[in-house]
C-alpha cells in the first residue's frame, strides 16, 4: 500500500469519526471496510496507528472487540505539528517527496470546519523536473553512502567526492548535508544545484566515518550553523509589547532558544546559542525593534553595524 493511499484513508476514518453520534468506529464496520478496501485486521492496524499518533482517538477494549472514540475535535495539521518527532510522520505520508499529498491535506474538511490553505509545503522548493531528479539522486547518494560530485548554479568549481549525508527540510527549503574533501560538513540548497554525478572515488564511505557529523545534524539550528565551531550564548530581552511569545512554554522559534525570566516590567529575558551571528541575527532582525541584545556585545556591534549599513544604502 503506497503512503499516499495510506493518508487518504487515515483522512476518510477521520472524516467518519465526525459522522457518528457517538464519535465511535471498530474495525468490523463493513461501511469502513468498503470505503477503505480494507480487511478487518488490516483496518484495525490504521485505526491502532491512528489511536497512536492522535491523543483525541482512544482504544476502548470490550472483552475482546476494540472500538475507537474519538474524545475531542481533530485538527488533523496542529495535532501532526504538535510534537516534533510527529513532522517525520506526516513527511513520510508524502510518498517519494510528492507535494499532491499537503493539496489533499487543503482539500480536506471536517463538517465544513476544518479547512486548510498552505502558502507553500516542503515541496516546493524541488518542484521542477530538474530539481526532481537532483533530490531523487542525492536520495540514492544517502542512502548507499556514497561519494557524489556536485555542481551548483551559483558557483563555477564542481566540488568532487562528496559525502552525502541527510536530506533536510529547514528554512523553508530543502538542503543536502554532505562532508567536502577538506572534511568540513556543509548545507547546499537543493533548488542551487544543476547536476549531481558520480564521484571520483568509487565505492561507499563507513558511517563510522561520520558518526560526529549525524550527531551535529539532530542538533543543527538553521543552515548557518557551523559544524566544529564552538557554540556562545546570546542574551535576549523581549519588550512588554512582544513578550508574550517568549514566555516560558510557549512555541520555540530556534531550537536553542531557552526562556531564562520574566521581568517585573512584563518583558522575558532568553538565551539564544549560535556558532556565528548571521545564524541568529536574522530572526532578531525579523523582531526589531522590539528584541534587544543584552550580551554579548560584539553581536550588538555587529546588528548595529548591519543596520548602518542598510540606513546608508537606503539614502543613496
Amino acid at each position: 500500500m503506497s503512503t499516499t493511499s495510506t493518508f487518504k484513508k487515515y483522512l476518510f476514518l477521520l472524516e467518519e469519526f465526525e459522522k457518528r453520534a457517538d464519535k465511535t468506529i471498530d474495525a468490523y464496520d463493513e461501511a469502513l471496510q468498503d470505503g477503505t478496501g480494507l480487511q478487518t485486521k488490516q483496518l484495525g492496524r490504521v485505526l491502532d496507528e491512528l489511536s497512536e499518533h492522535f491523543d483525541s482517538i482512544v482504544c476502548e477494549k470490550k472483552g475482546k472487540k476494540k472500538s475507537y472514540r474519538l474524545i475531542k475535535p481533530i485538527d488533523i495539521f496542529s495535532e501532526t505539528f504538535k510534537n516534533s518527532h510527529e513532522i517525520g510522520w506526516l513527511f513520510q505520508m508524502a510518498h517519494d517527496g510528492d507535494p499532491e499529498i499537503f493539496r489533499e491535506l487543503e482539500n480536506y474538511t471536517n463538517q465544513n470546519r476544518h479547512i486548510y490553505k498552505f502558502k507553500n509545503t516542503p515541496f516546493e522548493d524541488i518542484d521542477t523536473l530538474e530539481s526532481k531528479e537532483v533530490f531523487k539522486r542525492l536520495r540514492l547518494a544517502v542512502e548507499a553512502r556514497e561519494y557524489r560530485r556536485i555542481k551548483f548554479a551559483y558557483d563555477e568549481k564542481t566540488y568532487d567526492n562528496l559525502k552525502c549525508l541527510k536530506l533536510i527540510f529547514m528554512d523553508n527549503n530543502w538542503y543536502i548535508a554532505f562532508i567536502d574533501e577538506e572534511e568540513k560538513l556543509r548545507f547546499g540548497r537543493i533548488s542551487f544545484i544543476e547536476e549531481v554525478l558520480y564521484a571520483t572515488k568509487a565505492g561507499s564511505f563507513q558511517s563510522a566515518s561520520v558518526a560526529k557529523h549525524l550527531e551535529f545534524l539532530d542538533g543543527v539550528q538553521n543552515s548557518m550553523t557551523l559544524f566544529g565551531v564552538e557554540k556562545k550564548i546570546a542574551t535576549i530581552k523581549a519588550m512588554p509589547n512582544i513578550a508574550k511569545y517568549f514566555d516560558k512554554d510557549m512555541k520555540i522559534f530556534l531550537s536553542s532558544q531557552k526562556f531564562v525570566k520574566k521581568e517585573a516590567d512584563g518583558s522575558v529575558i532568553f538565551a539564544l546559542s549560535y556558532t556565528q551571528p548571521i545564524e541568529i541575527l536574522p530572526f532578531i532582525q525579523r523582531w526589531l525593534p522590539d528584541l534587544i541584545i543584552v550580551e554579548p556585545q560584539e553581536l550588538r556591534e555587529e546588528l548595529h553595524k548591519k543596520l548602518s549599513i542598510a540606513l546608508q544604502r537606503d539614502l543613496n
